[in-house]
């Protein structure tokens, strides 16, 4: 394993153990509050609104997971040599973030205009939709549309927040978690070339 990997995924669950912490002591709720607040001034704005509502909709979890199973098959007969690593990888990521739902039983943000069922941390529709996003990455080195998929990724964040489905720290942590796994995934495949 390389020491740039080792000094990334040391990174990632420092930052993401910091964040369930700050989460778990309630640390965050100021920050989580403004965001929300911000977001919601937008409200009126009703193509912005029908967008945000339109993207947690289509990309709920469980429609994120059927899209990614399509592209996977499409990936897979690429004969992509890291096709099952990754597709491994990505089940684990969605697995563990179901688990950590029920470890941390984070209550969903109390707000008036929605009401949510489950718990809050992490979101599960961003760890979703970055599954198939990743999975994108791999196929198109198009800068442009990688450009698009992470304002996507941006717009999914904002879209469950505003919605009052989740705070800014769920989001974040479901980022976190992401690019922590890809790194342990990183360092599987370079252990495995040598």
């Amino acid at each position: 394993m390389n020491k740039k990997n080792i000094f990334f995924i040391v990174m990632y669950a420092t930052v993401f153990t910091a964040l369930a912490i700050s989460v778990r002591i309630d640390f965050t709720d100021a920050a989580d509050s403004s965001v929300y607040l911000f977001l919601r001034r937008f409200e009126d704005v009703g193509w912005l609104h029908a967008f945000l509502s339109f993207l947690s909709e289509v990309f709920k979890p469980f429609n994120a997971v059927i899209i990614f199973l399509v592209v996977s098959v499409i990936h897979y007969f690429k004969k992509d040599a890291h096709f099952w690593l990754y597709t491994i990888g990505a089940g684990f990521s969605l697995a563990a973030g179901a688990a950590m739902k029920y470890i941390f039983q984070r209550a969903r943000p109390d707000v008036e205009h929605a009401s949510f069922d489950g718990f809050s941390f992490p979101s599960m529709h961003v760890l979703s939709f970055l599954v198939l996003v990743i999975l994108l990455f791999r196929i198109s080195r198009n800068i442009y549309i990688r450009t698009v998929l992470v304002i996507m990724v941006i717009s999914m964040m904002a879209s469950r927040i505003y919605l009052g489905a989740h705070y800014l720290t769920d989001t974040v942590a479901s980022v976190i978690f992401m690019a922590l796994i890809l790194h342990v995934l990183e360092a599987v495949k370079n252990r495995f070339q040598r």
